[in-house]
């Protein structure tokens, strides 16, 4: 037989972690064998482009059976997965006549396309541009990812957060590093991700004679918890709020809070800092005195007693931030996913305010490590006549409201919606139903054809949210094609890549690029569609682009540029260091006068009075309120909560190593290298006389899933997490017991008050075996039971 064709294929990887790693394909006879990496000299300033598990098994994803191959058109149920195959002409006609149908009929506001993570590295869809250029879509805002800490760091600090906070490498500076809810080692992932960079820094510190020692404050232990310097503090999900408040009760105390700062820079600390129609003792230091409403004292033994965690360990913080010259404090985003992520967002930036550590060097602001700059592969969505726009998460509440949705639950843009949603278009999405909210409560209302008349999905694979269109339209995948990436979330690097397409079995797959086209041809705006582009292309137009950002990013060095392998068909890829950041807030902590913040004071607003007036408008879910300070609020489903009802065990997600959101998931080789498990505390395994590896079902109020336990000291007792992503996978008809072990078979639709977002970490679960019969359909379906 003769030896198969193989050759190096450049691309990169665009699965939404950010990172945009690079992926060398080593393709034989169209088909991906296996996938190498970067393997460019990594040196301190051009990291190499790594890619992590995720990455390197592309090629089992663009190859798996779930991958879409054909257009299909539903035949069965919504969510029954029955499909046949139709044409492209077939496809693209339907669902243009949908769309005009029903902007016709209803408007534009019917039209709706969700949040979603599996697309962003192709930028915006092409088929959101064909839309706008006929008629336009509701619009959404905020996201899945960090609405809360978004809207807490607005109301704070007059920005959302994204780019404001302190770059890692002022920990160069630092000789302490706070993280709430925070393991970069495993959410950026990739070479020149934050991960990797934060072990150099720490390594760097070591080796020059000055520790950069970590406190974790997190119901999990992490890997960035690893040195006898280190302390990992376990806290009840939600309650870092009333944490922080015990904190700065003993900074207060000891003498050891800067004082001054929140006097000159802060609004609403203290009672004489309160903005004019303030009550008496609604200020911050009013409620850590208990001299507020609640009349108690948010003293360590308080904090204690809401947060499980020992009255000297707080206090053991105070003592530890008191000493530490610059501490660098910053929040995951998975902390802020609870009801009232806001208050926990708000408090952990009240933290680096109260203790000193804000504006100077080697500190930050509380948020996260800031987002770099990014480019969109394509042109971008065009202009979008409509301004009404929904929260993100807020979908399906707007889908049963219809024109009774308004700007008291969240809406933008309009005082209310001027048409129900008919039509939802789905591109690189799974926020349909897997990484939404309540799968079953969200079926039922999908299932109702009379709400949503006319669902589309695009997609690489067919996901369980893509099971509920009614056409599906199979994308080639972003390194199936050409493409121009940029370096995403690296905080050292700028940097250009160009993926060429290959030699591979297409089927009947599109890019987006064309199918957006075939769209607007068919509604009649093609001109429109490709205005601005004549003689260039969509590829050349973001070329272009691309470059001026490296221009404008980059440190001016430019690194390495040319071939990035020995085959011929590997492209060119251009990397320069970026440049430095400053410090976050460094000239308005030097002088608040001066530099005045974008808040309506010009100062850190501690008392938010345009949250008191939102707090007069907004129409919350029966026992939820906005709270002007960032105090503690317990949640509907919080600790006291699990106490006192028949779900006694708090149920958390977070970003493992098996995949990106829900890319990936669904691959039997992910699972086999990276098994998903519930991680119990043994405490609790005894309590629920269940053992480690055993099959167990995770009960919520709303559903149940199968999943297996792992019993480990590394999770605090009364709290129990499972990795997000895992598809769903239940007979709806049936049962609805989740086979896939999804976690949004558990999560409530309950948003948080402010941003509306998603509090899906408030979420309260009982342990059970499996009864003989399930035990008998797991077997079945060939369940390790």
């Amino acid at each position: 037989m003769a030896a198969p064709s193989r050759q190096t294929v450049l691309q990169s990887c665009g699965f939404n972690c950010g990172s945009r790693c690079q992926l060398r394909l080593q393709v034989e006879d169209g088909r991906v064998a296996w996938v190498e990496t970067d393997n460019a000299p990594d040196s301190e300033n051009l990291p190499a482009l790594r890619a992590c598990l995720c990455g390197r098994a592309w090629g089992h994803w663009v190859h798996s059976p779930q991958r879409l191959n054909y257009p299909l058109k539903r035949t069965g149920p919504r969510g029954s997965g029955q499909f046949q195959r139709i044409s492209w002409d077939e496809a693209l006609d339907e669902t243009a006549a949908q769309l005009k149908r029903i902007a016709e009929t209803y408007g534009p506001e019917a039209i709706f396309f969700p949040f979603g993570t599996g697309a962003s590295a192709m930028g915006e869809s092409p088929i959101e541009r064909a839309v706008n250029c006929y008629c336009g879509h509701l619009r959404f805002h905020s996201d899945y990812s960090s609405a809360q800490l978004q809207a807490g760091a607005m109301a704070l600090f007059g920005d959302d957060g994204y780019l404001s906070g302190s770059p890692l490498e002022q920990l160069e500076h630092s000789d302490l590093l706070v993280l709430f809810g925070s393991s970069p080692s495993t959410t950026r992932q990739g070479g020149a991700a934050s991960g990797p960079f934060l072990s150099q820094l720490r390594r760097r510190a070591a080796e020059d004679g000055r520790p950069l020692p970590v406190v974790s404050i997190d119901p999990r232990h992490t890997a960035e918890v690893r040195s006898p310097e280190d302390l990992w503090i376990p806290i009840r999900p939600g309650t870092d709020a009333a944490f922080v408040a015990g904190v700065i009760y003993q900074l207060m105390e000891d003498g050891n809070a800067d004082e001054v700062f929140l006097r000159e820079g802060c609004v609403g600390f203290f009672e004489d800092t309160l903005p004019e129609g303030a009550p008496s003792g609604s200020s911050y230091y009013a409620y850590l005195q208990g001299l507020g409403p609640d009349g108690v004292a948010k003293t360590p033994e308080w904090a204690a007693s809401v947060t499980g965690c020992p009255a000297p360990v707080v206090r053991r913080l105070a003592q530890r931030l008191t000493q530490a010259k610059s501490a660098f404090i910053t929040q995951g985003w998975g902390p802020q996913r609870c009801e009232y992520g806001e208050q926990t967002a708000r408090s952990i930036c009240l933290l680096a305010l109260a203790s000193g550590h804000f504006g100077k060097q080697g500190t930050n602001s509380g948020v996260r490590e800031p987002m770099r700059p990014n480019n969109t592969q394509l042109p971008g969505a065009g202009e979008n006549p409509v301004r009404a726009s929904l929260p993100a998460f807020m979908w399906t509440e707007a889908l049963t409201r219809g024109t009774g949705f308004t700007a008291a639950h969240g809406l933008q843009g309009a005082p209310q919606l001027m048409a129900p949603l008919k039509m939802i278009v789905l591109y690189g999405s799974n926020c349909l139903t897997n990484q939404h909210a309540a799968i079953n409560a969200t079926h039922d209302l999908l299932f109702n054809e009379a709400l949503c008349e006319f669902i589309v999905a695009c997609d690489v694979v067919l996901t369980d949210s893509a099971r509920y269109a009614d056409i599906i339209l199979p994308e080639l995948a972003l390194g199936e094609q050409e493409n121009i990436v940029t370096a995403g979330y690296s905080d050292r690097l700028a940097m250009v890549r160009q993926g060429h397409a290959w030699n591979h079995h297409t089927a009947e797959r599109m890019s987006s690029w064309e199918i957006g086209l075939g769209l607007a041809q068919r509604l009649g705006v093609e001109s429109r569609f490709t205005s601005g582009l004549e003689g260039s292309g969509p590829l050349e137009h973001h070329r272009k682009e691309a470059f001026a950002l490296l221009a404008e990013t980059s440190a001016g060095e430019e690194g390495q540029s040319g071939p990035c392998g020995s085959d011929a068909n590997d492209q060119a890829e251009t990397r320069a260091p970026r440049k430095s950041l400053p410090c976050a807030y460094e000239a308005f902590r030097r002088n608040p006068a001066a530099c005045p913040l974008p808040t309506p004071s010009g100062k850190v607003e501690v008392y938010s009075a345009a949250l008191t007036r939102l707090a007069k408008t907004a129409d919350l879910p029966q026992g939820q309120a906005i709270c002007p300070i960032p105090a503690y609020v317990p949640a509907a489903e919080g600790p006291e909560a699990a106490r006192a009802g028949q779900f006694p065990l708090q149920f958390i997600t977070y970003h493992g190593h098996q995949s990106i959101h829900s890319n990936l998931a669904h691959l039997e080789i992910m699972d086999s290298v990276m098994p998903r498990a519930l991680q119990v505390n043994p405490v609790d395994g005894a309590a629920f006389n269940v053992a480690d590896g055993q099959a167990v079902v995770v009960e919520s109020e709303r559903g149940a899933l199968v999943t297996h336990v792992h019993l480990t000291p590394r999770i605090m007792p009364g709290v129990v997490a499972l990795p997000n992503g895992a598809w769903h996978d239940a007979d709806m008809e049936g049962s609805r017991l989740d086979w896939g072990g999804c976690p949004n078979t558990l999560t409530s639709l309950r948003p948080s008050p402010i941003a509306r977002g998603n509090g899906q970490n408030s979420c309260l679960v009982r342990l059970r075996p499996l009864t003989p019969a399930e035990q008998t359909e797991g077997r079945a379906r060939g369940y390790d039971c």
